[in-house]
């Protein structure tokens, strides 16, 4: 689940209710680790998203005391969120926090956090934050949605809905009720009561770790066990190209060479014409070879086209296809390459 993002500063089901009973999957202990006890939680619908969480690190209060009732500041939900998304970004340059927000001070606790969330879009930077201030349970699945959006794209762009899920739909705020209808049109929220979905209330401590525990289970269920991307970066004098390998798994995947070659680039044009090969001219190592990729780890294969090469084809290059050179029992591997538009 964890991501990495190189940047300039660019860079299953959640249950809302008005008597805050959520329904919880009960969490069962990983290895040796001991969850974070809590003397008012035990018995508690949050319990186990809490102590979830708590394994992770993504629980911000000390103390033996969670206080789950407790309104959640927006400060405190943005450390939970950044917290269990493992969300990792490096930038070439420090960002400055009052680019993005006028009342957030750089040394502050949820700087590193928040700024990440603004550079992942999860939390929109500008003007005033206000770290202090409770969360309403709207903004609260926006910015689940927003998150929902930054693992597996915006898969709701093509959706037309009816709208209007929630008895109280007219008292959603209108930038937020997009978001209300998507999480209750893909089964993410449901509503409580007469079908209320109370969007004005302050959401909870207890309510807050439920929901980004749901999202992770869900995370952990949609996303492919390995995914593979192909990335583009071009500048005035070179273009660099990249292939990236991620094994979302809980186990080891093998990927079977017939030589030496594990990847390979190749650029199109308009019209999908092959007009570069980054292994044309390149000898490889007729051996049997195998590269493994860890549970949870990633692999990246990049290459940087310049010089004649690169002004041979600065004009025509609009496509770049990528490809994994070899076989695995462990995922499929698209012979076809992976194509990505060159910016």
């Amino acid at each position: 689940m964890k991501k990495t993002i190189l940047g300039v500063i660019l860079a299953g089901v959640i249950l809302l209710s008005s008597t805050f009973t959520f329904a919880q999957t009960p969490v069962q202990e990983v290895g040796t680790i001991a969850a974070l006890s809590y003397t008012d939680i035990s018995g508690h619908w949050s319990n186990g998203a809490v102590q979830n969480l708590a394994k992770m690190g993504a629980i911000p209060f000390s103390g033996d005391k969670f206080i789950p009732g407790k309104a959640i500041t927006r400060s405190e939900f943005v450390v939970m969120l950044h917290s269990a998304l493992e969300i990792q970004i490096e930038y070439f340059k420090a960002p400055d926090i009052k680019d993005y927000f006028d009342d957030v001070k750089q040394d502050a606790t949820y700087a590193t956090a928040l700024i990440d969330l603004v550079t992942a879009n999860i939390i929109e930077g500008k003007g005033s934050f206000n770290p202090n201030a409770t969360l309403s349970r709207e903004e609260m699945i926006h910015y689940i949605m927003n998150a929902y959006k930054y693992e597996f794209g915006d898969v709701f762009a093509y959706i037309k809905i009816k709208g209007g899920y929630f008895t109280d739909h007219n008292e959603i705020t209108p930038i937020y009720s997009g978001d209300v209808d998507y999480a209750a049109y893909s089964k993410l929220i449901v509503g409580a009561g007469k079908n209320l979905f109370h969007p004005m209330a302050s959401a909870t401590r207890a309510e807050a770790a439920v929901v980004i525990n749901k999202l992770l289970d869900i995370i952990d269920t949609k996303k492919p066990d390995v995914t593979i991307k192909a990335d583009a970066t071009l500048k005035a004098d070179a273009l660099e190209m990249k292939l990236s390998i991620v094994n979302n798994s809980k186990k080891a995947i093998t990927i079977n060479r017939t030589s030496g070659q594990d990847y390979d680039f190749a650029l199109l044009d308009a019209d999908r014409n092959s007009i570069y090969s980054w292994s044309a001219n390149k000898s490889f190592m007729m051996v049997l070879t195998s590269s493994v990729i860890e549970a949870g780890k990633s692999v990246d294969y990049s290459e940087t086209l310049n010089g004649d090469e690169f002004n041979a084809i600065k004009d025509k290059a609009v496509y770049l296809k990528a490809y994994v050179v070899g076989s695995s029992d462990s995922f499929i591997i698209n012979a076809d390459g992976y194509e990505v538009t060159l910016k």
